[in-house]
């Protein structure tokens, strides 16, 4: 039960956390299935601080793959509380 017990520990499975600034969170998580045409992470933003998420990206296969989507969603972020869009 190994997978079991990494699925559902959050320490082992974010493998980047961005805070943008004091309630915006960007996280790239392991999904530890690969339900989602092959993806194994998925990046998400929750505006609330962390109390609920949505998904952004979800078709990373690999960890390199997963950090530059990670990058990638926080400029789009930053971006739009610059901008206000």
């Amino acid at each position: 039960m190994r997978w079991a017990d990494l699925r559902s520990d959050m320490g082992y499975r974010v493998l980047a956390e961005d805070q943008v600034d004091s309630v915006v969170v960007v996280r790239t998580v392991w999904e530890g299935i690969d339900d989602v045409a092959g993806a194994m992470f998925a990046t998400g933003v929750s505006k609330d601080g962390g109390a609920s998420w949505r998904d952004e990206q979800t078709d990373a296969r690999t960890e390199p793959e997963a950090l530059a989507q990670h990058r990638q969603v926080v400029e789009q972020v930053v971006e739009s509380l610059r901008t206000g869009r």
